[in-house]
């Protein structure tokens, strides 16, 4: 993922549209709202890498712990959790991945043409050179 990063969006040639789908039961749901809570304040990856390293028993406490660890404002992010303010967002994001076929993460998409699973890098680069190519780019 990061060389991805690097060579096609540090660069501006391609965008990524992070979409939520937690199908791994109620604490997905909530881990998919922390991480929102979390961009709130600019830590959305160091989160979701955080919480995915910690996986196990993911209570409110210890998504609270996890953006202490982030180096996120605990207080403000506890504010927003228990607002249930991103409830809605994750909600339609995952009914759209249903609708889109998804039934797994992570799934990914580049043009429209999916990928399940985690591919080696070269897979993915092929098909961003193809969409590229195609917007002749």
């Amino acid at each position: 993922g990061q060389q991805i990063i690097r060579e096609y969006v540090n660069t501006g040639r391609v965008k990524i549209i992070y979409r939520h789908f937690p199908f791994l039961g109620p604490e997905s749901w909530r881990v998919a709202e922390a991480s929102e809570c979390a961009a709130e304040q600019g830590g959305f990856h160091a989160y979701e890498e955080t919480a995915y390293v910690n996986q196990g028993s993911l209570t409110d406490e210890s998504l609270g712990i996890f953006a202490q660890m982030t180096g996120l404002d605990v207080d403000q992010f506890n504010s927003c959790l228990n607002s249930n303010k991103y409830a809605a967002r994750v909600r339609h994001d995952h009914d759209a991945g249903k609708q889109l076929g998804v039934n797994s993460t992570p799934t990914i998409f580049i043009d429209g043409f999916k990928i399940r699973g985690v591919k080696p890098y070269g897979e993915y680069r092929v098909k961003i050179e193809q969409a590229l190519a195609a917007a002749g780019q």
